[in-house]
């Protein structure tokens, strides 16, 4: 199910961008007549059993079909930055497009980061970061981006890395982009099992997009250590 959310902020190139505030539902279902769809996905979250030690990776893949077709830079992923949320909830129904009730749920807050949290039916973010500035490179007419920062934003000790693939533009639309990120330093205490909903939304503040996540890897960290192996004596 995915549901589109439109943004009643500015989209902004720095990390206090607040760029998943909501202001309406889609219902399931309308046709999309732009906005960000998402292509592929594989999310991992990981509970390190410690204050601020969970972690997360994931790969998407998603592509900006403009505001009703009209591209730009704010648009372009690699040139502007993408905001990306994670959710222990599944994408919000129950309010019809433009519904005054719903609004009246979920009050304005500034916070530091990418994101307005909601109340009421919208969801809350464990996890929410505004990726920018992506530093641009071209090998082999390959166009890609990476970025390194702290998390929370200028202060740590956690950290966000991420790299941006620009891929086979579709028609109609702006682009499309293979996103890696590895986030650490979190508490993703509340996501605990499927489904739960990852947020996306461009610099132009088209969104954002809610997209729900059936098969996410959740637990706890995978030991590095080998498992003793017992032998027991053999008699002759």
């Amino acid at each position: 199910m995915k549901l589109s959310l439109r943004g009643i902020v500015i989209g902004a190139l720095g990390a206090a961008a607040l760029c998943l505030s909501p202001l309406s539902v889609s219902p399931a279902g309308a046709i999309t007549v732009g906005g960000i769809t998402l292509n592929a996905d594989r999310v991992q979250i990981i509970h390190g059993g410690g204050y601020d030690d969970d972690s997360t990776n994931f790969n998407i893949t998603f592509t900006n079909f403009g505001e009703y077709g009209d591209c730009g830079t704010y648009r372009d992923a690699i040139a502007s930055g993408v905001c990306v949320a994670l959710s222990q909830y599944t994408c919000p129904y129950e309010c019809a497009t433009d519904s005054a009730s719903c609004l009246a749920e979920a009050p304005a807050s500034i916070e530091e980061g990418c994101g307005e949290i909601a109340v009421g039916v919208f969801p809350t973010y464990p996890f929410e970061y505004f990726i920018a500035p992506f530093v641009d490179h071209v090998v082999n007419h390959e166009e890609y981006g990476t970025f390194f920062g702290l998390n929370p934003v200028d202060v740590g000790p956690g950290t966000v890395s991420a790299r941006i693939v620009l891929l086979s533009t579709p028609p109609d639309s702006c682009g499309m982009w293979e996103l890696n990120v590895e986030a650490t330093g979190l508490d993703l205490a509340p996501i605990t099992h499927n489904p739960m909903s990852i947020w996306l939304n461009d610099a132009a503040d088209d969104g954002p997009f809610c997209f729900d996540i059936d098969n996410a890897i959740i637990g706890g960290p995978i030991s590095s250590k080998p498992t003793p192996v017992v032998r027991r004596g053999v008699r002759k």
